[in-house]
Formats: C-alpha cells, structure tokens, sequence
C-alpha cells in the first residue's frame, strides 16, 4: 500500500497515551521519514477563538485540531483538491495541504475550499520508523501496529473524535478482508 495520502490507525491495543484511537492521514514517506496528521484530537479551541487571539476575524465554524505533538506551533491546512496556495502539496487526487502565511486571511475573507480542517502541530517518523511500526518490528510490538485504509473526504471531513476511529477502524477491516478473498 501506498502510505501517502492513506490512514493510520491506532489498534485496539494502544491505550493510555496520546496515540489512543488516533485517526493520522500520511502527507509524507520517503527515505528520509514520514509526516502526518492526527485527524480526530480536536482541541477545545474554535476556529472563532484562534482568529481573535490572532486578531482575525475567522467567522466559519469548526475547531482546530492537534495534528500531533511535533510542532505544536506550526499551522497546517488540509484540504480538497479544488483551492490552493502559494504553498500548497498535493497529497494525492482527492486531498491537498497548504501551510503558507496567506490561509488565515482568506479564511478571514470567505476563501476556503469546500472541504477543510486547521491543525496545529503534526507527528514525524525517522527513517525506517513508520515501517518498523507497521511490521512490528523490535522495538516496535506486533499487538500495537498501525492498521492501515484508503481515505474519502467524508471519513476525512464528516467525522471526527471517536466516531472518526471506528468508522477508519470498520473500513480498515473491510479492505483487509477483501483483499484476501
């Protein structure tokens, strides 16, 4: 499987950290690590909240999410494929990540793609480590390994929190078993 543009999901088995039924889109994999986006730890903080401590006035609805514990400061936007800007990666043909000075503004303005999520933070990979997680491979536990599926945007945009992690949890088991048959 191709991971770029795909989901990782955090087993059963994983509890007591922040890595507890985590949903994380892979933006990145290549021989120098991977990146990412926890999906479903949204923040208390509103998109309202966080344009006025900015001195924007963001009046869309929605919160900022915890794109994971590296980083915390940095903002990324992830999106659909029909907006850009000046810094925009395109993950695959459905999504898009934009992570340039001019987002909030036209946020600010009504300019957003149809679909979209603000994250602040992101989670990072060394080299090898992604793999040696989805193999199980020691250090790493088998028990704990990732389980992997494809996205859409309404699994991506339409949900969030727990019921984010069972639905990519429920569609991970799905393509699992129909590869196999």
């Amino acid at each position: 499987m191709n991971l770029i543009g795909n989901l990782l999901i955090a087993p059963p088995a994983v509890k007591g950290n922040f890595w507890y039924k985590t949903v994380i889109m892979i933006t990145e994999h290549h021989v120098h690590g991977s990146v990412g986006l926890v999906l479903n730890k949204r923040s208390s903080l509103t998109i309202r909240d966080f344009g006025s401590q900015l001195g924007l006035p963001l009046n869309v609805d929605g919160y900022v999410y915890q794109g994971g514990p590296v980083n915390p400061q940095s903002l990324s936007f992830l999106h659909s494929n029909e907006w850009h800007s000046k810094n925009t990666l395109r993950v695959n043909e459905t999504f898009s990540l934009s992570s340039a000075d001019d987002i909030l503004p036209r946020l600010a303005m009504g300019d957003h793609p149809r679909k979209w999520r603000v994250f602040l933070g992101l989670c990072g990979w060394g080299p090898g480590q992604l793999h040696g997680e989805l193999n199980g491979t020691p250090p790493w536990r088998k028990e704990h390994s990732w389980c992997t599926s494809g996205a859409d945007l309404n699994l991506i945009f339409e949900s969030d929190q727990k019921d984010q992690w069972c639905s990519a949890l429920d569609r991970s088991g799905l393509e699992f078993a129909q590869n196999i048959l």
